[in-house]
């Protein structure tokens, strides 16, 4: 397999791609393009169209929280009151410029008010990280470090850092969580004062019963 370091070094030469494409015997150059990572080749275009993407389930998952939250299901978590403070300003602001009664709020709409929002959400299988200060992240302070472009996925503990919060999407991962603890507690082999799967299983339930505690302006949600 060609060395990418050394298809880096090659290019950066004089006619060095054309030279990288022949001596690695790529069939286009597209492929040497990638292996240098020169900007605005292959390499550069895939991560240009990955960050697009990324950027719009951001969108489509926030705008889906939204509209979560207009039906009355409320996001749970630490971070949940703050999110609902950002979901009140963009309720008010539609409020306030009301379309008219022949015409519906859309999801274009929506999206622009809530672009910045989504813009600092990370997504987990968990939870959601809105990733708007380091200072507050918890993992940051758990790994000992002042400052990051994105959180620690996995020093998450979503139960307790106060930008995170659980949806009705998580619901299942946490009832999982929960389950697979009654089952250790269950096993003989588990010692009786063996505290690690009951602490698991403990914020398994204390996470989905915070939930229930959020309630909601039309209908309480049954999280576990």
């Amino acid at each position: 397999m060609p060395s990418a370091y050394s298809a880096c070094e090659m290019a950066a030469r004089p006619g060095g791609l054309l030279a990288t494409k022949v001596h690695f015997k790529h069939l286009q150059v597209a492929t040497s393009e990638g292996y240098a990572g020169r900007p605005g080749g292959a390499q550069a275009v895939f991560h240009h169209e990955w960050k697009k993407e990324e950027a719009k389930e951001k969108l489509k998952r926030t705008v889906e929280a939204y509209r979560q939250f207009e039906q009355g299901q409320m996001p749970a978590g630490p971070g949940a009151d703050a999110l609902l403070s950002s979901f009140h300003a963009v309720e008010k602001e539609l409020a306030d410029h009301e379309p008219g009664p022949a015409k519906v709020v859309t999801d274009r709409q929506i999206e622009l008010l809530l672009k910045k929002k989504a813009s600092v959400l990370h997504v987990s299988a968990a939870n959601y990280c809105w990733f708007e200060d380091p200072a507050k992240a918890l993992c940051l302070k758990l790994a000992g470090a002042r400052s990051a472009a994105a959180p620690l996925a996995g020093l998450c503990d979503s139960s307790r850092c106060p930008q995170a919060t659980h949806h009705v999407v998580h619901r299942s991962v946490w009832q999982t969580t929960a389950d697979n603890g009654v089952v250790l507690l269950a096993s003989p082999r588990v010692p009786p004062r063996g505290e690690g799967p009951a602490t698991g299983r403990a914020r398994a339930v204390h996470a989905g019963s915070r939930r229930d505690r959020q309630g909601s302006r039309k209908n309480r949600m049954t999280w576990l």
